[in-house]
C-alpha cells in the first residue's frame, strides 16, 4: 500500500529568516544608532599592557621620585612648622607636583593607546543615540531572553577562559621565582625591593601579554556576533529597495502624471502653431514659425492616433489650417522632437506649406 503524503511549507518563512549579509545603507543606519563591532576587552588589555610597559621605562624615575618625596617627608616630621599647619599645605603641593611628575604621563599615554585601539575598531563615531532610554529594556521577559542568550553563554565562558588563564601565567610564573622570591628575604633591601619588583613586572607583562591575545580573539567573535546581528532577510532587501528605487506602482503613476502633464503643456501650445501637418489620421505635427525670432521652424506638438487626433481638434478650435502631407508627417514625427527646429533637407518641404498658409491668411484678412 502506498501512502502519499503532502507536507505544506509555508515559504513566507524563509523569506524572513536573517540570511542575507547587511547592505550599505543598513550598515550607515546601524552605526549612526551607535551599534558597530567593538571589543571592550580589546581596549582593557591595551591599557593594561600599556601601562605595564610605561612601568617597566619609568619604574626607575618613579621609583627614584617617590624615594626622594618620602624622604623630604620623614625629614620635615620634626620641623615645628607642622603644629602651625604649614607642613600640611607644603607636603599636600609637592605631593601633586610627584603625582603629576610620574603618574600623569603614563595616564596619559595610556589613554592614547585607548583612544588608538577604538579609532581602529570603530572609526571616527560621535553618536548621542545610545544614550536615549530604551523603555523595553525594562522587560522582564527580554531581560531573561538575555540572560538566556549566546551571547550570554559566550561571556560567561569569555569570564571563565581569563580568570583560568590568568591563574595559570600566575602559577607558573610564581613556580619559576619561588625561589628568587625566597632569597629577596636573605638581600639587602633594596636588592631585595629591586628583585621583587622584577618579579612582578615579568607575571605582569606575562598576565597584560594573555589579557591581549584572549581579547584578540574576542574582537574577532564581536565582529561575527555583529555582522550575523545586522543580517537581513529577503523580505528586508526588497523593501530597501523599493525605498531606494522607489515603488513601482507609485513609480508608474507618477510617470502617467508627467504624461499627462506634459500633454496638456503640448496642448496649450497647439494655438500658438501656424500650421499642423497630418497624414491625415494617424500622425499630426504643429509647427510655428516666427522670422523674426527663429532661424527655421520648430516643433510645438505632435501625436499617434488619438493624441494626433486631439492636436487637430486644438487646430480647429483656434482656426488653425491642417495640411495634408503624409511622408512629410512622418518623417517630421520621427525625426524631430518637440521644441526642436526642423532638418535642412526638410526646409523646401515646409517652406512651400508656410508659403500656402500665408496666402491663405492673407486672403482672408483681404475679405475681411
Amino acid at each position: 500500500m502506498e501512502v502519499n503524503e503532502h507536507v505544506n511549507f509555508n515559504l513566507q518563512l524563509f523569506a524572513e529568516e536573517r540570511t542575507e549579509p547587511a547592505t550599505p545603507r543598513k550598515r550607515r543606519k546601524v552605526r549612526e544608532e551607535g551599534q558597530v563591532a567593538k571589543s571592550m576587552d580589546l581596549i582593557t588589555s591595551v591599557a593594561v599592557l600599556m601601562g605595564v610597559i610605561l612601568l617597566f621605562f619609568l619604574g626607575t624615575f618613579v621609583f627614584m621620585t617617590l624615594k626622594e618625596f618620602f624622604a623630604w617627608e620623614f625629614s620635615h616630621l620634626s620641623d615645628e612648622s607642622n603644629f602651625r599647619g604649614q607642613w600640611i599645605w607644603r607636603a599636600s603641593v609637592r605631593g601633586v607636583t610627584v603625582y603629576i611628575k610620574t603618574w600623569l604621563p603614563i595616564a596619559c599615554l595610556s589613554a592614547l593607546a585607548v583612544l588608538a585601539v577604538s579609532f581602529a575598531q570603530v572609526g571616527f563615531l560621535i553618536t548621542s543615540k545610545p544614550l536615549v532610554p530604551k523603555w523595553n529594556r525594562l522587560n522582564p521577559v527580554s531581560g531573561l531572553k538575555k540572560v538566556l542568550s549566546l551571547r550570554s553563554l559566550v561571556e560567561l565562558a569569555k569570564g571563565l577562559l581569563k580568570a583560568a588563564a590568568l591563574a595559570g601565567v600566575l602559577y607558573i610564573g610564581l613556580k619559576g621565582s619561588l625561589e628568587t622570591l625566597l632569597l629577596t628575604m636573605q638581600m639587602p633591601l633594596l636588592n631585595g625591593l629591586q628583585a621583587l619588583l622584577k618579579t612582578i613586572f615579568d607575571l605582569s607583562i606575562k598576565m597584560a601579554v594573555s589579557l591581549f591575545i584572549i581579547a584578540l580573539f574576542d574582537y574577532v567573535y564581536q565582529k561575527w556576533e555583529f555582522e550575523r546581528s545586522i543580517r537581513m532577510s529577503i523580505q528586508e532587501l526588497k523593501e530597501e529597495f523599493k525605498q531606494l528605487e522607489g515603488d513601482p506602482q507609485l513609480k508608474r503613476r507618477i510617470r502617467q502624471k508627467q504624461r499627462e502633464l506634459a500633454r496638456r503643456r503640448m496642448m496649450a501650445e497647439v494655438k500658438k502653431a501656424d500650421v499642423v501637418i497630418t497624414n491625415p489620421t494617424r500622425v499630426a505635427v504643429a509647427l510655428q514659425y516666427d522670422n523674426k525670432l527663429m532661424d527655421a521652424p520648430i516643433v510645438i506638438a505632435k501625436g499617434l492616433g488619438i493624441i494626433a487626433g486631439r492636436i487637430k481638434e486644438e487646430a480647429q478650435k483656434h482656426d488653425i489650417p491642417l495640411v495634408q502631407r503624409p511622408p512629410l508627417a512622418w518623417a517630421l514625427y520621427n525625426n524631430v522632437e518637440m521644441g526642436e527646429k526642423i532638418p535642412k533637407e526638410l526646409y523646401k518641404a515646409v517652406a512651400e506649406i508656410l508659403v500656402f498658409v500665408y496666402g491663405l491668411k492673407q486672403k482672408k484678412i483681404a475679405n475681411i
